[in-house]
């Protein structure tokens, strides 16, 4: 009766009219505004204010409007309105004037952006295409600089580059090969050239520390510049002039610069000379292949860092070589925390750096296992640098762990597109497909890696495993050994699981024992785990998982467990609940068509 009570005289005080009257405004407010604000640059959380202040309007509407009526003499307190059939009428019907009145100016606005967004879409200018630019390794006018400065500088005219949001910048490890003679007959390369829309070049001469750079544009590998312009700066403002030379490049591509892009271009801070140069020798040294060079390359950071303490890519570039060396297959066992420590740090010092944000994300990836705080940093670092391949690559292995397999393998060919002739992104794509069993699309890659690197491990192993599992069981086993020959850590994690999984029990038991006499490592306390798994000894293989030093790859064991029972094993099921991951499920892919 108390309800039936209210709501009558919600009725009557015309309180859900008002509601409907204000909410038909409110949205006409919010369309109006969501047109005018980006008119003006007016930063996009404007809106989001806007709907709030919307949103608490509300009640104090509510509570006016049971407390309030509209009369032809303005607003008066209900309770002395006189109350007539008339009066109450003549209230509401000006209430429905009102919605009326909005819902008319709603549908004028509706057809008003859909008339313009039409016209626009057919004039292409919705259609935000994305340009994608090849940055060739810069050449020298003298011979006294190092290599590190020519791949120093070459890098830093594409991390500027990639702060613009219509712009694929392609990463270095692929455009080297590009100041190279490349044979026609390699249809990788040739088809790759073909997809590019510009190309840059330059020279570089550094004189005391006077930078000067010739720029010049192309829109054909093989064709004459369309533009090249002379820039010259001292090199403690190295990043403002590269920054530069993007604002000005970006006009020659017809690429109007965002908001956004302009403020992570301007006002950049000037690098310390000998510590920057420290920076470039460090980074030089990450991007080889082995852990000796990540070692040489984490002592120049580090004595960049004891120069220049306020250096934030000092420590962001730290912090990745920390990760990388949490892959290998002797890692340090503070390598991780060390990680976190150095992203932090970076990003403190400047949170715009995408590269702490990067690194911060795969240390929760590989160690700290904050998922939340893992997917929070990886768009982060794509929002600020949506060109960092690596960072691609591991969100893609980050999807594949929850069984996100369509967006996974998006992500990784999203590393590929921005690095396609590193044969680690190529192949590892391919381990995705066979995932899903898409076993045509992952022999593909495999291939290909395989032609951009002569015997090159993974793509061996990759294309064995597939073979492996659709039942080619002796070709399978022979590129698995091939791979392990090469790269002797492919042994334990691929060759022996195989070899006990095609009933070579007494080979691959041979393998397991060869792995238990060795000195302990995380990398061999996970392999052991994996083929005690394939062994059905899930207590022994449990008791592996358990060792005190964990391996980055060792969150995966939640898709790798696929055999036998282990899955609902409850001893099992406590190592992926101390993960705060999900118990292991099917992965989720659903074909394209």
């Amino acid at each position: 009766m108390k309800l039936r009570k209210l709501t009558s005289e919600l009725i009557r005080r015309n309180v859900f009219k008002a509601i409907i009257a204000y909410l038909a405004v409110a949205w006409v407010i919010v369309q109006i505004a969501s047109i005018i604000l980006p008119t003006f640059d007016i930063p996009d959380y404007a809106l989001k204010v806007l709907i709030y202040i919307l949103a608490i309007g509300l009640v104090l509407w509510v509570t006016f409007s049971w407390i309030y009526d509209l009369t032809s003499e303005g607003f008066k307190k209900t309770e002395n309105i006189v109350n007539s059939e008339e009066v109450t009428k003549l209230n509401s019907k000006r209430l429905n004037q009102i919605i009326a009145g909005s819902l008319f100016l709603a549908i004028i606005l509706l057809l008003s952006a859909s008339f313009w967004a039409g016209s626009k879409w057919s004039e292409g200018l919705l259609l935000e295409e994305s340009k994608k630019v090849a940055v060739i390794p810069f050449t020298l006018n003298t011979e006294e600089q190092d290599a590190f400065f020519v791949t120093g500088m070459t890098d830093a005219l594409i991390e500027e580059l990639s702060k613009v949001d219509q712009l694929t910048v392609i990463n270095q490890e692929s455009t080297k090969f590009l100041s190279s003679p490349l044979s026609t007959a390699n249809v990788l390369f040739t088809n790759e050239i073909n997809t590019i829309d510009y190309f840059i070049e330059g020279t570089l001469d550094q004189n005391l520390n006077n930078l000067e750079v010739f720029i010049k544009l192309k829109e054909d590998f093989q064709s004459e510049p369309k533009w090249s312009k002379a820039y010259s700066n001292d090199i403690s403002q190295v990043k403002n002039l590269w920054a530069q030379v993007t604002i000005d490049l970006s006009e020659q591509m017809g690429v109007e610069l965002k908001p956004n892009d302009i403020k992570l271009l301007t006002n950049l801070k000037p690098v310390r000379p000998e510590t920057y140069a420290l920076y470039l020798k460090g980074k030089h040294h990450l991007i080889k292949s082995t852990p000796l060079e990540w070692q040489k390359g984490l002592v120049f950071l580090e004595e960049a860092i004891n120069k220049n303490p306020s250096d934030s890519y000092a420590y962001s570039g730290l912090a990745e070589g920390f990760i990388m060396l949490g892959h290998g297959p002797n890692p340090p066992p503070d390598v991780f925390p060390k990680a976190r420590e150095a992203a932090l740090r970076a990003i403190q010092l400047d949170s715009t750096n995408a590269e702490g944000w990067a690194a911060l994300s795969h240390y929760h990836t590989y160690f700290g296992w904050n998922w939340k705080l893992a997917e929070a940093a990886f768009n982060k670092a794509n929002e600020i640098n949506p060109n960092l391949a690596y960072n691609h690559y591991h969100r893609a292995w980050y999807l594949a762990l929850f069984g996100r397999m369509n967006e996974a393998i998006d992500e990784h060919k999203r590393a590929k597109e921005l690095d396609p002739f590193t044969p680690l992104h190529t192949a590892w794509l391919g381990e995705l497909y066979r995932m899903v069993g898409l076993y045509d699309n992952g022999l593909v890659e495999a291939e290909k890696a395989i032609q951009m690197q002569d015997n090159f491990a993974l793509g061996l192993l990759i294309k064995g495993r597939i073979f492996m599992d659709q039942g080619e069981t002796v070709e399978g086993l022979e590129l698995l050994k091939q791979a392990s020959i090469i790269n002797p850590g492919w042994r334990y994690f691929g060759y022996g699981p195989a070899l006990i999984k095609s009933g070579n029990v007494q080979e691959g038991m041979a393998i397991i024992k060869e792995l238990e006499n060795a000195p302990p490592s995380a990398f061999s306390s996970l392999c052991l785990g994996i083929m005690y798994m394939e062994l059905d000894d899930f207590n022994k293989a449990i008791e592996w998982f358990r060792s005190e030093q964990k391996h980055g790859w060792y969150p995966w064991i939640r898709v790798f467990a696929k055999k036998g029972d282990v899955s609902q094993n409850n001893g099992f099921l406590e190592l992926i609940r101390e993960m705060n991951l999900p118990d292991p499920a099917p992965l989720n892919y659903t074909p394209e068509y």
